[in-house]
């Protein structure tokens, strides 16, 4: 099954300055046994957070890329484009996520039930939000693999204030804000293809 790494990287003042320096790096993990496809953009919040997604076959693909002999390589590549380690989770997405990253603006949310006991309901809360939502693109979720208590939430939106306007006053995000603490961020996407 798919499954789909997050990463959250803080940016290199050179790959603020221009993100293309980051396309020989892209370029490299296209190449990598179990790629399937990929996408990066800023943090809209603080236009210093590159966030690189990455869909691979299987989550052993991304787990195994230290072992190919050439990963030094890709190690090299990437250091003039950022300014410190990776965070990363891997989220297996219960529908394919496309639409969100392809949307114009992704909001990432990371969901933690507030207590154990709530984690059903936050997920049945956010299966119907994903069909309640006006004007988004390909709402989905998953639990990450790095943390069983962490829900990851993709939605694509026409702009972050499309998102807003879309949940202000809405009751059920209402009740999912008093169920699980929210990170909420927003990044506009774009696919990388390899020409």
């Amino acid at each position: 099954m798919p499954i789909v790494e997050v990463a959250t990287i803080p940016a290199s003042q050179a790959y603020i300055d221009n993100p293309d320096i980051l396309k020989p790096t892209l370029d490299w993990i296209a190449k990598a046994p179990g790629f399937i496809k990929q996408w990066t953009g800023l943090r809209v919040e603080d236009g210093k957070t590159v966030y690189h997604i990455i869909e691979w076959e299987t989550y052993e693909h991304h787990k195994n890329l230290p072992s190919l002999p050439n990963f030094q390589e890709l190690i090299d590549l990437s250091k003039p484009c950022f300014a410190g380690a990776p965070t990363i989770f891997h989220v297996p997405f219960g529908v394919p996520a496309d639409g969100a990253f392809d949307a114009p603006v992704t909001e990432f949310c990371f969901a933690k039930p507030k207590n154990a006991e709530q984690k059903s309901e936050v997920v049945d809360l956010l299966t119907s939000l994903a069909t309640s939502l006006n004007g988004c693109y390909g709402p989905t979720f998953g639990i990450t693999r790095e943390d069983a208590n962490t829900l990851c939430i993709v939605i694509g939106w026409d702009s972050v204030k499309a998102h807003i306007d879309a949940v202000t006053g809405h009751e059920g995000v209402a009740k999912l804000a008093g169920l699980a603490d929210l990170e909420v961020l927003h990044a506009p996407l774009k696919k990388h293809v390899i020409a």
